[in-house]
């Protein structure tokens, strides 16, 4: 009787076991859909327009971070068919009258060497789009490398460096086999 009592017993307390919740890893950070004109005036819809295989996503949230994403533009070889590198300037929704002055104001002081059609600003509720990122800190730009699907791969923050364009380099030699 003993005998059945503790196997009664371990059967209810392994199911009891499986039963519970198991912790599982955080869903997967993922571009949402998003259309937005970039500054070329093309009419973009992300991720569904991204024609590359990998993809470099810049995200500034602020105008002083321009520098930042200016050094981080010449990293990898521009045009390159497995990765095509985007620059998202990131604001919350506003106006249109508000948005053409900002998108003007963008298209004259981009430097000559950052095509207009990757530059893509994006007006949108700012506290869903970094949740679904997540980015957690709008203090530094934010670098995503996604598949083809805006699935994030890989992540970086601040300005470039050595140490960042090498892990960077590397993650997307061995991702784009």
């Amino acid at each position: 009787m003993r005998l059945l009592r503790t196997l009664a017993l371990t059967v209810f307390a392994l199911h009891c076991a499986l039963a519970a919740p198991q912790n599982q890893s955080p869903p997967a950070a993922v571009l949402p859909s998003v259309t937005a004109y970039a500054l070329d005036r093309a009419k973009v819809t992300l991720p569904a327009d991204f024609t590359a295989p990998l993809n470099l996503l810049i995200l500034s949230f602020q105008r002083d971070q321009q520098s930042e994403v200016d050094g981080w533009l010449p990293v990898l070889t521009p045009g390159a068919p497995s990765l095509q590198t985007w620059s998202l300037p990131i604001s919350p929704r506003a106006n249109g009258l508000y948005r053409w002055w900002l998108n003007a104001s963008l298209r004259t002081s981009l430097p000559p060497s950052q095509p207009r059609r990757y530059t893509v600003p994006l007006y949108v509720d700012k506290a869903h789009f970094l949740r679904a990122v997540q980015v957690s800190s709008e203090q530094e730009v934010v670098l995503l490398l996604t598949d083809k699907t805006g699935h994030v791969l890989w992540r970086t923050t601040g300005p470039v460096s050595d140490s960042k364009k090498a892990a960077l380099t590397e993650f997307a030699s061995r991702v784009g086999r």
